[in-house]
């Protein structure tokens, strides 16, 4: 007979959903999108790392563009000038993503960048490119509480054509969240897997809520991590720009140019908020959400913020 525990996590994911994503298959046991084709996860394997790479690996809706935007300008120098007339995702490409019609294949993208390149990836570990464990490459791992994300994620969903322009209910949404039957697959594994990696010496795990408490104390980090002592004006100027507000408006970063992305359903920039999923769970959802995390990930202790007070 199973257990309470057991059987509440059962009920979730034994559900079947009508939704389907546009060329949606299976890698590895892993949902994906028709964007993410199963040729390019097999090239993205044989990518040709560099030592002087820095990979951002987030999972969907973590805060992935804004760590993109403060990673490039700390690595070239604060180049604000052509951080204002190039887009973030051809600056930082989306290395698994396959747009023809948008002409972003990131692969592409990222082989012909100039060093250092800032490569965005929402791989697990096990799908990232195998050289990264033989070169001196840094890989930045940004975590953001789940609720957030998953609220963040049902928004996006909504509003894009590559997810099918979702329109089931936000309780629907969460579960499928909760079962791993999104575009790149459970951020509970994926979660574990890269949490897995905290110890190695050229990975650093950010949080999104500190991103948003003190994002001057951040870049701090960032730069000593990265080993980019820039001047104290630049990593002011550099917190300036990359304030929440600051991007939405910014047309480099909001993506407002992209054609899958409906902004007025929701923008790829929405609120930037932390606690916004209070104003969409109901308390019985929050709770069964809660109890799905301990029995998932709480023996790992990861210490997630799910408000700033």
């Amino acid at each position: 007979m199973e257990n309470s525990s057991e059987s509440e996590k059962t009920e979730v994911i034994r559900r079947t959903y009508s939704h389907k994503l546009p060329g949606e298959h299976l890698y590895d046991d892993i949902l994906f999108f028709g964007y993410t084709p199963a040729d390019v996860l097999d090239a993205v394997k044989d990518f040709e790392v560099r030592d002087d790479d820095v990979f951002i690996a987030t999972y969907p809706k973590a805060g992935t563009t804004w760590l993109q935007e403060l990673t490039w300008l700390i690595m070239h120098d604060g180049n604000f000038e052509e951080a204002y007339q190039k887009p973030v995702y051809f600056r930082s490409p989306f290395l698994e993503f396959k747009d023809e019609v948008l002409n972003e294949i990131g692969l592409d993208i990222a082989a012909q960048l100039q060093p250092p390149r800032i490569i965005k990836s929402h791989l697990p570990v096990t799908l990232m490119p195998n050289q990264i464990q033989n070169r001196n490459c840094k890989t930045l791992v940004l975590f953001r509480n789940p609720k957030d994300v998953c609220v963040s994620y049902y928004h996006f969903y909504r509003a894009s054509s590559s997810f099918g322009n979702f329109r089931g209910s936000w309780e629907e949404f969460m579960y499928m969240f909760l079962d791993g039957y999104v575009d790149h697959g459970s951020w509970f594994e994926y979660t574990k897997g890269w949490w897995g990696r905290r110890e190695d010496p050229n990975t650093m795990l950010v949080f999104y809520e500190d991103l948003k408490r003190n994002l001057r104390m951040e870049v701090d980090k960032l730069c000593a991590f990265l080993g980019k002592p820039l001047p104290v004006p630049v990593r002011e100027e550099i917190a300036r720009h990359c304030r929440f507000e600051n991007m939405k408006q910014n047309p480099m970063t909001n993506h407002m140019d992209v054609y899958s992305i409906d902004s007025n359903i929701s923008p790829l920039l929405r609120k930037g908020e932390v606690g916004d999923w209070k104003t969409i769970f109901t308390v019985a959802q929050s709770e069964q959400f809660d109890k799905f995390c301990t029995d998932e990930l709480g023996h790992l202790d990861i210490p997630f913020r799910y408000t700033l007070h």
